[in-house]
């Protein structure tokens, strides 16, 4: 009888075993890692990466210094976010998930409070053609939920359908993204669990907004750059990234933020925050 190709999915012999039915016991199977995308060298952009595993969405950082207009003194704020995202079902549809919280962990009279939280879980579907006269287009449709899970007079959340082109070359990435939001039925009292949270929230974030990252010095430093807005009320926000690799796997990170939306109970609330932390993903 032939012997049995190998299977590319079991572990090598230990050493030493010689005879195949001892050889045969001591392999074992390796599963496929559902993080193995977790690789700063899969993709030059996070942002529009379709690997197909677990993988980095929106930046991911730790910010344990910021300052704020708003926030001074004894409430400035350790800010953080994580994000992710899965590819479903081995095709081009993802769900992704992003969290952003807010820590006064300098606020010791308050018992360091988390003053606010953001949920962003998505779904959407990632096309990237590889035209020849395009290369780099692709375009996502998706839909998207973001709130902060507080009771009735601080709750706040929308629903959005969106659709996102962007353009990525080597050191560039620009992306537009155009949304819609879901109407809700207004509240028939001001304490009213149902109905909308946030009715006049497209007058400060707007429709749209644009992208844009560049990659400068040999690719080690990362420039991003954000702006949104509705011009009918000339309310909006700008916010600025700069990042430079440290180790392996982490990144320095300055960031600029002001305007309106620097969080859900904020969208209101104009205001300018200023942090350095360190991103593990950008």
């Amino acid at each position: 009888m032939p012997p049995r190709p190998a299977d590319p999915n079991l572990a090598a012999p230990a050493a030493g075993a010689d005879d195949p039915d001892e050889e045969e016991k001591v392999r074992i199977r390796v599963p496929k890692s559902l993080a193995r995308c977790l690789d700063h060298a899969v993709e030059p952009f996070t942002l529009v990466g379709a690997q197909p595993c677990l993988s980095f969405h929106k930046p991911m950082y730790l910010m344990p210094g910021t300052y704020s207009d708003r926030y001074p003194g004894e409430e400035t704020e350790f800010v953080y976010q994580i994000s992710l995202k899965l590819n479903l079902f081995s095709s081009n549809v993802f769900f992704a998930y992003t969290q952003k919280s807010y820590w006064q962990i300098y606020n010791a009279n308050d018992s360091r409070p988390f003053r606010e939280t953001n949920y962003n879980p998505e779904i959407f579907y990632r096309w990237k053609p590889e035209l020849a006269w395009c290369s780099g287009c692709g375009l996502d449709l998706g839909f998207e939920h973001e709130s902060n899970g507080k009771d009735v007079q601080d709750s706040r959340s929308w629903n959005r359908v969106y659709f996102t082109a962007f353009h990525e070359w080597k050191r560039t990435l620009v992306d537009l993204k155009l949304w819609y939001r879901i109407p809700e039925d207004p509240k028939k009292t001001p304490d009213d669990p149902k109905g909308d949270d946030n009715p006049d929230i497209d007058d400060y974030y707007g429709y749209g907004e644009l992208r844009v990252q560049q990659r400068l010095f040999h690719h080690n430093h990362l420039a991003a750059l954000m702006l949104r807005g509705n011009p009918s009320t000339g309310k909006g926000a700008v916010e600025l990234n700069y990042s430079v690799p440290f180790g392996d796997y982490l990144y320095w990170n300055v960031y600029v933020f002001n305007g309106y939306g620097d969080s859900l109970i904020d969208y209101n609330r104009s205001l300018t925050r200023v942090g350095i932390g360190v991103m593990l993903a950008r």
